[in-house]
């Protein structure tokens, strides 16, 4: 009986159509064009299908197998960010820069990469200028966090009369909640119930409310931006409005409020996102809530089958160091081969509690694994060195200067293993 025949690999077959298809377009089933093919390959989650689509409009343009036009070059644009300056001369040369299109594909491909001036340059030396346009610039400024800028920016649209929506809603919110301004966040508030409406149906504008005004201080602003979204149908169920209030919390050190919002949450139905469980988990370690700690930790994978990152090691890690618990610590850092998840701030912590309660052996190996991370890192020679003086282990102390002497390491006056690693 013959093997059973595999499914073709989609990535594959996109593959080696849009190769044929950058040679001859005539091959081509009439219900197929390149510039699909191209968009389809720009927005795949395959990584090494997406690099593809430059190399793909690249072939096509040379052989003049395929007109060049907006379609063919915007998801370009998105795929390879990189490529910008070099897809900005071609459309010049195409004469495609009058789309209505291309410049903001341009805009937001400089922005992806960082170029937040050149972004800028283009909207103000494009003729065709909308608030998509403008949108694009600004969240430019606000991915290179140029939040003074981007609130200087926004005074465009209004010079320009262009339409502002909820995407620049969020980026102001979001820049005035970055620059502390407490008065121009209340103020992009008004306006943006005044020329929106109904703003409670937008989540991420009133999740950017609810950090603003934490970041200002006015904790009780947040929860009524909070419950505002609750009367909804459409904020209940959003685990982004959900974290948002719980690091309003956080940031604020009510601890214990952070654990009711997030017990509320689950009630609720709501899956929490790994920022949500990072949120709980800082909670839990700084009001020394190490049992609600431990069992949000394990709910993580068993639950919600997230991975728990460097930084959610850590707050259990750090939890555990302060309530003494080394050995459950080492346990929890080491089980099930997660120690590449572990950074070396962890086991710096983790080699400082062993300190000061006196277990050298667990003490000893977090100095280990610390040392793997940094071979170079002083500070965790000088705290294992603390941690032998404190069990009086002389001899060990001495075999530890010969090897940082074998590896010409010398303790900096004023300097600890914190300052090092950061």
């Amino acid at each position: 009986m013959p093997p059973p025949r595999m499914a073709p690999n989609p990535a594959a077959a996109l593959h080696a159509a849009l190769l044929r298809a950058a040679t001859s377009a005539s091959r081509l089933p009439r219900h197929i064009t390149f510039n699909s093919l191209l968009a389809a390959a720009a927005s795949s989650p395959h990584r090494r299908l997406r690099a593809l689509a430059l190399p793909a409009l690249a072939l096509a343009h040379a052989a003049v197998s395929v007109p060049l036009d907006s379609y063919a070059l915007c998801p370009v644009l998105r795929a390879a960010p990189s490529a910008a300056e070099m897809l900005h001369a071609l459309a010049a040369k195409s004469g495609l820069l009058g789309s209505v299109f291309v410049p903001c594909a341009l805009a937001a491909s400089y922005g992806g990469s960082g170029r937040f001036l050149d972004a800028r340059r283009l909207f103000d030396e494009s003729p065709a200028k909308n608030s998509v346009f403008g949108n694009a610039v600004l969240a430019a400024y606000v991915g290179a966090a140029k939040w003074a800028l981007a609130l200087g920016f926004t005074r465009r649209f209004l010079a320009l009369g262009l339409q502002v929506n909820g995407c620049t809603m969020t980026a102001v919110v979001r820049a005035c909640g970055e620059v502390a301004n407490a008065d121009l966040g209340v103020q992009a508030h008004g306006h943006a119930v005044r020329k929106l409406g109904g703003i409670e149906a937008d989540v991420f504008l009133v999740s950017a409310l609810v950090d603003m005004y934490a970041k200002c201080g006015l904790v009780q602003q947040a929860e009524r931006a909070f419950g505002l979204a609750q009367q909804g149908n459409t904020g209940r169920g959003d685990v982004v409005l959900w974290t948002a209030m719980l690091n309003a919390y956080g940031r604020h050190g009510q601890c214990k409020e952070v654990i009711q919002m997030y017990d509320r949450m689950v009630a609720a139905g709501i899956y929490p996102d790994e920022l949500a469980m990072l949120a709980v988990l800082s909670a839990c370690q700084h009001a020394g809530e190490v049992a609600k700690g431990l069992e949000y930790f394990e709910s993580m994978y068993e639950h919600y089958g997230l991975v728990p990152t460097s930084e959610h090691y850590g707050c259990v890690v750090n939890m555990l160091c302060r309530a003494g618990e080394v050995a459950k610590a080492w346990e929890i850092a080491t089980k099930n081969g997660c120690n590449s998840a572990i950074g070396v701030s962890t086991w710096g912590a983790l080699l400082s509690a062993c300190r000061d309660c006196g277990n050298v052996e667990v003490g000893r190996m977090a100095a280990q694994k610390a040392i793997e991370l940094e071979p170079a890192n002083v500070g965790i020679y000088i705290e294992l060195s603390n941690l032998y003086a404190r069990a009086c282990l002389w001899e060990e102390i001495d075999q530890l200067r010969e090897v940082m002497k074998g590896k010409g390491l010398e303790k900096d006056v004023g300097s600890t293993w914190v300052e090092r690693s950061s």
